[in-house]
C-alpha cells in the first residue's frame, strides 16, 4: 500500500513538472524596452504629452495615422474626407472595433474625445480655436466643422502626442480614477495594460482581436532607464531589446558597430533650444535677448550636446528632413557669435554684473549645454548660474508656470507639418504647457500663423511662413541650437521597419524567427 502511495505521488509530481514545463514554454517571451520615463497617468487628456505618450500610444489609437512614407492614412476611421475649403473633415469609422472592455467604438466616443481635446491644458491650443461643431450623422460617421480653413488639422489628428480616442462610457464610469490603475485604462489599441509600477515599468499584453491584426509580440514591458549609459549597456547585454529615445552622439558610433544591435537613423523632429522669458524679467528686453544671441555659439552647442551628430538650426522646423510648409530658408539666423556686440548690448541695457539663473533638466546633455551657455553669458558681462532640475519639477515650474529667466530644453514635434512647430512654440494661444515656452506674445506673429494655417495654396503658405521666420529672428524669443540625428537602437533578436521606429510602438516590432 505504501509502495503504491509513493508510485502515485511520483506520477503526480512528474505530471506537475510536465505541466509547469508546458506552461513555461507557452508563456510569451517578453519584449523589454528601455525608456527615460513612463507615464504617471493613462488619463490622456490631463497628462503631459512627452515621453508619457509612448506609454499611452500602446493602448490608445487615433482616427488616422502615418504610414512608413509619412502619409496620413486611416486608422480608427476606415476612410476620411476633407472639403475643398479645408473647413469640414468627415470620418467614417470602422465597424466592429472593440475597446478593451468589449464595448464597440461608436461616433459618440469620438465626439467625447474631441471635446476633451478642446479643453485639455495640453491640446486646447490646437482644437479650441479651430473646431466649430462636431456632428454625428450616425453611429459610425463624424463631421468636424471648423471655424476657419486648416490644411494642417489632419496632422494633429494623426499625432499620438495630440490625439487619442477613449471610451466615453469608461471615462465617465471611472471619473477621476480613470487611468490610475490597469483596470481603469480602456482603449482600442494593439495592447492592453496589465501591470504598472509607478516610476519603474509598465507591462502590456497583446490585444489578439485588434482590428488591424494581432500584434506579433505578445508581451512587452516599458522599463525606466533614465541613465543613458545604463541603457547603452543594457542594449548590448540583451537586458533590453530596444531603447525609445535617441542615441546620444557620444555613443552613436559604438552602437552602430555593435554586433548584436541595430541602429536606425532618421531626421529628428527634436530641437534643442534656449528659451528666454519674454513676459517678465531681464529678457523681456529684446536688446538683452539679442545679447544672448550674439553670445551663443550654436555650432559649439551641437558639438557639446550631440558630438556633432546633427545640424545647427536657424529656426524651429529648420531640420534635416522634409517638413510640410517649411520655406527652407538658408542662413536665416543673422546673429553670428560676436562677444563684443553681446557685451555692448548688456552694458547699454544697464545689466552688466546682473545675476542670471539658467534652469534646465538634470539629465544629459542639458547640464553640458547649460555650462556652455553659462560661460557665454558670463563673458558677456552677466553673473550666470545654472540650476539643474528633475524633469517633472522643470515641466511644472518652468514650462507650465513660466518661473524662469532663461532655460534650456528640447521642443519635440510629433508631426511633420510646420504649423505644429511654429504655432505650437510661438502663438499666444500656446503659451505655457502647450509649447510656447518663452511666453512670447505678438499680435503680428499670431496673425501670420493664423493666415498660414488657413492657406490652402502650398506656395503662398510657404511665403507666409517665410515672414514668420523673419519675425522670429527679429524678435528672438529663443535661441535655436540644433536638431540631432534621430535614432532608435534595437536588438537583432527583433525586426522592425526602420521607417516606423521613430513612432515608438511595439506593434511595429516582431521577433526574429
Amino acid at each position: 500500500m505504501r509502495k503504491m502511495f509513493f508510485v502515485c505521488l511520483a506520477v503526480v509530481l512528474a505530471a506537475g513538472a510536465v505541466l509547469r514545463a508546458s506552461a513555461a514554454e507557452a508563456a510569451p517571451k517578453e519584449f523589454v524596452v528601455g525608456i527615460p520615463k513612463i507615464t504617471d497617468s493613462f488619463a490622456f487628456f490631463t497628462t503631459t504629452n512627452g515621453y508619457e505618450t509612448f506609454s499611452m500610444a500602446q493602448v490608445y489609437d487615433t482616427l488616422v495615422t502615418k504610414d512608413e512614407n509619412g502619409r496620413t492614412v486611416p486608422m480608427l476611421a476606415e476612410k476620411f474626407e476633407m472639403s475643398d475649403d479645408a473647413k469640414t473633415y468627415t470620418f467614417y469609422l470602422r465597424k466592429g472595433v472593440k475597446f478593451s472592455n468589449g464595448k464597440e467604438l461608436k461616433a459618440n466616443d469620438v465626439r467625447y474625445s474631441i471635446e476633451q481635446l478642446m479643453t485639455s491644458a495640453f491640446t486646447s491650443w490646437i482644437y479650441e480655436p479651430l473646431i466649430d461643431k462636431i456632428e454625428l450623422t450616425d453611429d459610425y460617421t463624424v463631421k468636424l466643422r471648423l471655424k476657419k480653413t486648416s490644411v494642417s488639422f489632419i496632422e494633429y489628428l494623426s499625432n499620438a502626442y495630440y490625439s487619442a480616442i477613449l471610451s466615453e462610457e469608461a471615462a465617465k464610469e471611472f471619473g477621476d480614477k480613470y487611468g490610475t490603475t490597469p483596470e481603469t485604462v480602456v482603449g482600442t489599441g494593439p495592447y492592453v495594460l496589465k501591470e504598472w509600477k509607478f516610476g519603474e515599468y509598465c507591462v502590456y499584453e497583446a490585444n489578439e482581436s485588434y482590428y488591424l491584426g494581432a500584434p506579433s509580440i505578445k508581451r512587452a514591458r516599458l522599463k525606466v532607464i533614465s541613465d543613458v549609459n545604463a541603457a547603452i549597456i543594457a542594449l548590448q547585454t540583451g537586458e533590453i531589446h530596444a531603447f525609445f529615445d535617441d542615441i546620444p552622439g557620444l555613443f552613436y558610433d559604438q552602437i552602430a558597430s555593435a554586433k548584436n544591435v541595430k541602429l536606425a537613423s532618421f531626421p529628428s523632429t527634436i530641437l534643442f533650444t534656449s528659451f528666454m522669458n519674454c513676459r517678465g524679467g531681464i529678457f523681456a528686453d529684446r536688446g538683452m535677448r539679442e545679447a544672448v544671441a550674439y553670445a551663443t555659439d550654436r555650432s559649439m552647442m551641437l558639438i557639446v550636446g550631440a558630438e556633432g551628430k546633427g545640424a545647427v538650426a536657424d529656426y524651429p522646423g529648420n531640420r534635416q528632413g522634409y517638413t510640410e510648409g517649411d520655406p527652407v530658408l538658408k542662413d536665416a539666423w543673422t546673429y553670428q557669435p560676436d562677444m563684443g556686440k553681446a557685451k555692448k548690448l548688456v552694458e547699454e541695457a544697464g545689466m552688466a554684473g546682473k545675476s542670471v539663473l539658467i534652469k534646465t533638466y538634470a539629465t544629459d546633455p542639458y547640464p553640458k549645454l547649460a555650462t556652455i551657455l553659462q560661460q557665454s553669458l558670463t563673458q558677456a558681462g552677466l553673473a550666470a548660474e545654472v540650476r539643474q532640475m528633475e524633469r517633472s519639477a522643470f515641466i511644472d515650474e518652468v514650462l507650465g508656470k513660466g518661473d524662469f529667466e532663461i532655460q534650456i530644453c528640447r521642443w519635440a514635434a510629433a508631426g511633420k507639418d510646420i504649423d505644429e512647430i511654429l504655432a505650437g512654440s510661438l502663438h499666444t494661444d500656446s503659451i505655457g504647457a502647450p509649447g510656447n515656452w518663452s511666453f512670447y506674445s505678438s499680435k503680428e506673429m499670431d496673425s501670420l500663423l493664423d493666415a498660414a494655417a488657413a492657406e490652402t495654396d502650398p506656395g503662398k503658405r510657404r511665403e507666409i511662413y517665410t515672414n514668420v521666420v523673419k519675425l522670429y529672428v527679429k524678435d528672438i524669443p529663443a535661441i535655436p541650437f540644433y536638431y540631432p540625428n534621430g535614432s532608435r537602437a534595437y536588438s537583432d533578436a527583433v525586426k522592425a521597419k526602420d521607417s516606423m521606429v521613430e513612432y515608438n510602438k511595439f506593434y511595429d516590432y516582431a521577433w526574429v524567427e
